[in-house]
């Protein structure tokens, strides 16, 4: 297919080359290769988009984190919560840029104080800059200090963020933790 649609562009080049001296031609030329390339280019476009994953829902219950969620008690630092992909963007906070780490498991060392049961998968997950200018700032939601980790796990409608300070990932010796937060969803 690829081959076929290479070999056309280069008669096409090859077409309008020749009929650069005739001007009146070009614009003919032009549009008798367009006629030929077309069905093959709605092909190649019709193949791409069927190749696209399908959007996750963000359904109660299901296991898309994507959506809006609400503070859990009075006072939580960094107000409401939305997930966009792989940005935490909080109302009262900086937003989190994060990259994935590995998945933990509800009975790990590291994140057994979010209550969750044993076999509970938690996506632990490393905040990194929002652009290459600008690096990772003090947040309200690290007690003032610099957030370089996050556990987050959806729990029914609810949703569990602890976060580490900068420095050790959660499950290496040394690790701070700095803010736990729980949300439930629905936030608009």
């Amino acid at each position: 297919m690829l081959k076929k649609l290479a070999a056309s562009l280069g008669g096409l080049c090859l077409v309008l080359l020749v009929m650069a001296f005739d001007e009146g031609q070009v614009e003919r030329g032009v549009d008798v290769m367009r006629a030929r390339i077309q069905p093959a280019m709605d092909r190649l476009t019709d193949r791409a988009q069927g190749l696209r994953p399908a959007p996750s829902p963000a359904a109660p219950g299901g296991h898309a984190l994507a959506g809006g969620f609400r503070p859990v008690g009075a006072g939580a630092a960094g107000g409401n919560l939305t997930l966009d992909g792989a940005v935490l963007v909080f109302g009262e906070a900086p937003a989190l840029r994060t990259r994935p780490h590995r998945i933990a498991l509800g009975r790990e060392d590291a994140v057994r104080d979010m209550a969750l049961p044993a076999d509970a998968q938690i996506e632990l997950r490393e905040i990194v800059p929002r652009d290459a200018r600008t690096p990772v700032a003090a947040s309200p939601l690290c007690g003032g200090q610099t957030p370089g980790w996050l556990a987050i796990a959806r729990d029914g409608n609810g949703l569990r963020v602890r976060i580490w300070r900068a420095g050790p990932a959660p499950d290496a010796p040394g690790a701070i933790l700095c803010g736990r937060m729980t949300y439930e969803g629905g936030a608009g």
